[in-house]
């Protein structure tokens, strides 16, 4: 069903898109987006959409194999050989201009309303990342690719783009062998998407949904989210474990108070009597997932989620390495791929990690050469892949007098 939901109905203007790159991500992506754009609900409610396409490279054999062109088109620059093969598609209100050269400066480019870079170049991502206008940067190597945003994190962007050489988005000797990979057209299929759902914003139709910032392998997937900057989060001090009394913790679950220091201690209190299971249930009776976090000194850190995930704030004053990091799932245990994510980047400063389930938990634990790793290479190779443990088979440790000992420090 079309989607008529516009806020500025009677307001049209010029939207510029500049597209920096028109290689194996370029050509696919403007080749896709402009066909899409030609006709329908948003031309129509724009005066005119304007795509500058930039890059000084020209057509070669060797770019017939994963970039859009065709033989006729080798020797000409490659945004002009797209430029005239959009030409059934634009128009007075739709057009691609080329312009062949390379972006180093802000004065290489038009003034834009959205810009994405789709080439590998530190330099102009640099350009692109300073702009202070929306932007999308594509990245591919093979079969996988990395999407970053405006709404990603800057430190990590910045942190993402080094001075490096500049590199095709296939393999060595991949043409050659003809062992292409194409996580190109997966990248150009984010950015197309990228750019269409971000115009429906601005011309007032709110329930347009730009896709996430993410990284994705055609073999394995989405791989991971990427940070993004309004969901920075700020440090937490530990938490003085204390179990509390139903009549205090209840009317706190009762109110919605999920973030209160009494809730906080009594989940800090569990953690540190292994009372896993009470930790399991207190997410769910709050439908958020909870994270407990120890550290060398056995300090603890706790933080709340959401109904499907929950991310740890960097916890202040903590020292490394971490002994136990225990979170919670809505209802099976296991390790999904932000878990995973998680655990490779804190390999090396993580002991153990443990997954909640709600009758039943898994464990992993970093080693030097586990019989069974959670993968077989990379920074998960040196964690365990453990079997399903049940509650009910694990119950906490007695001590001699009775009671139940705190969890291992």
């Amino acid at each position: 069903m079309q989607d008529n939901n516009y806020t500025n109905q009677t307001q049209y203007n010029d939207y510029e898109i500049a597209v920096i790159g028109a290689g194996g991500i370029g050509s696919h992506l403007v080749s896709a987006l402009i066909p899409a754009l030609h006709r329908g609900g948003l031309l129509e409610s724009t005066k005119r959409i304007t795509v500058r396409l930039y890059d000084s490279d020209t057509v070669t054999e060797e770019n017939l194999a994963h970039q859009r062109f065709t033989y006729d088109d080798v020797g000409m620059h490659k945004v002009t050989a797209i430029e005239r093969s959009m030409c059934p598609f634009t128009g007075a209100r739709l057009r691609v201009v080329a312009c062949p050269w390379d972006v180093r400066d802000a004065s290489d480019m038009t003034p834009a309303d959205l810009i994405v870079v789709a080439v590998d170049s530190a330099e102009a991502r640099r350009v692109v990342h300073s702009s202070g206008t929306t932007f999308l940067d594509l990245r591919c190597l093979g079969d996988g690719y990395i999407a970053f945003d405006s709404s990603v994190d800057p430190d990590f962007v910045d942190g993402m783009t080094p001075d490096q050489p500049a590199r095709s988005c296939q393999h060595e000797d991949a043409i050659s062998s003809g062992n292409i990979e194409f996580g190109f057209i997966l990248a150009a299929a984010h950015g197309a998407q990228w750019v269409l759902q971000s115009l429906r914003w601005m011309t007032g139709q709110t329930l347009a949904l730009p896709p996430y910032p993410q990284t994705a392998n055609i073999t394995f997937g989405t791989l991971s989210r990427l940070p993004e900057d309004e969901q920075k989060l700020e440090p937490q001090g530990c938490v003085k474990p204390k179990i509390h009394t139903s009549n205090l913790v209840d009317p706190c679950f009762d109110t919605g108070d999920y973030d209160s220091g009494v809730v906080r201690e009594h989940i800090s209190g569990l953690a540190k009597k292994r009372r896993w299971q009470d930790i399991w249930q207190i997410g769910d009776r709050l439908l958020r997932e909870v994270s407990v976090l120890t550290d060398a000194e056995g300090k603890i850190y706790i933080d709340i989620g959401t109904s499907g995930e929950v991310r740890m704030s960097p916890p202040q004053g903590a020292k490394v390495p971490f002994k136990l990091w225990i979170h919670s799932h809505p209802r099976d245990a296991y390790w999904s791929s932000t878990d995973r994510d998680t655990i490779g980047c804190y390999t090396g400063l993580l002991q153990r990690a443990v997954v909640l389930g709600h009758d039943h938990y898994k464990m992993t634990r970093q080693t030097e050469s586990p019989a069974a790793s959670l993968e077989p290479e990379g920074p998960l190779s040196s964690w365990t892949s453990e079997p399903t443990v049940l509650y009910a088979d694990d119950p906490p440790t007695l001590s001699r007098n009775g009671r139940i000992k705190e969890e291992e420090e």
